[in-house]
């Protein structure tokens, strides 16, 4: 993961978000979201607001640095 402490929250051309470091644009995503084709037929251009929401709150929690969260990322887990 690259040193910089700048993120930025993209859409791609095809649909897909992705975050990534402000100063790797050229290398791999830290995080991509695909939304399926249905699903993006019902939300339009929401599913990006959602996209960043989702990023957002794992954010905020530090999830995606392991900073804090959940002991045990392991099992499968479905909220409804």
């Amino acid at each position: 993961m690259s040193d910089s402490p700048f993120l930025e929250i993209v859409e791609l051309s095809d649909g897909d978000v992705i975050l990534q470091s402000v100063d790797d644009e050229q290398g791999e995503p830290l995080v991509r979201i695909r939304f399926s084709s249905e699903i993006v037929e019902h939300l339009g251009s929401a599913s990006f607001d959602i996209a960043r929401e989702m990023l957002d709150k794992a954010i905020q929690d530090n999830r995606l640095w392991g900073d804090e969260g959940e002991d045990d990322l392991s099992a499968d887990r479905v909220v409804h």
